[in-house]
């Protein structure tokens, strides 16, 4: 039997190692290890974006709990993003449609969902100025 904490620890640490070579990050991506003590602590922060990792053996879509996690742990002034893995299917990343496109009104329930790959290629296309030097410092 699988240990669901390790599992997702893992997930966090190979998320945090595909950003950090994907996007060449100055300052490496790593576990926010206080998530597992204290409450609305997001997985990973990058710049202003506030990563939710979520691995689940059996299922298609991810349950709006997961989404409202990610919500909760993100600050105003932040973006969200639920980054999730099922068993046998690909990573996929959930975030809110108005950070496509900042003429849309701010809704949380107006969501797209991407591939990784397509994730990393919207920020380097449109965030790079935001975490180029990955110096956000927000602490709890």
């Amino acid at each position: 039997m699988t240990n669901s904490r390790n599992k997702g620890a893992s997930f966090e640490r190979e998320i945090a190692n595909n950003l950090n070579e994907s996007l060449n990050l100055k300052k490496p991506l790593k576990r926010i290890l206080e998530q597992t003590r204290e409450k609305h602590l997001p997985d990973l922060i990058l710049g202003n974006w506030f990563l939710e990792c979520k691995r689940y053996g059996q299922g298609a879509e991810p349950l709006e709990s997961w989404w409202d996690q990610v919500i909760k742990s993100t600050p105003e002034g932040c973006l969200p993003a639920l980054i999730y893995k099922f068993n046998h299917r690909p990573i996929k990343v959930r975030i809110p449609l108005y950070s496509v496109n900042r003429n849309l009104q701010k809704d949380f329930s107006n969501t797209c969902v991407f591939s990784l790959e397509s994730f990393f290629f919207f920020i380097k296309s449109f965030y790079m100025d935001d975490i180029k030097d990955h110096l956000y410092t927000w602490i709890p």
